[in-house]
């Protein structure tokens, strides 16, 4: 692409009216998609994944409270076990409060 020059006819440049009606699907999707992670949770696999998850996090924590301390690699490993069940859980937690603050923006947008 070196060298190419794109040109932009007038019809091309993004307005504002297109600006807000594709912020207004961005909000939409967000909103649908913390439904859906919320719908998922409240799921019998949500259910389960969230407990195991939590039951992870309370192992990994007891077996950390026990390792030999000049075990850094059995200490990282547990560690690691932790982050990433803390992780998903607030990922998901993230994705269901994303929906929530889009759509309060949508509805401070219509008034």
């Amino acid at each position: 692409m070196r060298g190419r020059v794109i040109f932009a006819s007038m019809s091309e440049e993004p307005t504002i009216a297109n600006d807000l009606a594709q912020q207004g699907k961005d909000l939409h999707r967000a909103i649908d998609f913390g439904f859906q992670v919320e719908a998922f949770l409240g799921s019998d696999i949500g259910k389960f994944l969230i407990a195991r998850a939590e039951a992870q996090v309370v192992d990994a924590t007891e077996q950390l409270k026990r390792v030999n301390p000049e075990n850094p690699t059995q200490i990282r490993a547990l560690q690691h076990n932790i982050q990433v069940a803390e992780d998903i859980q607030y990922w998901l937690a993230d994705a269901i409060r994303a929906g929530y603050t889009a759509q309060d923006e949508l509805i401070d947008q219509s008034h």
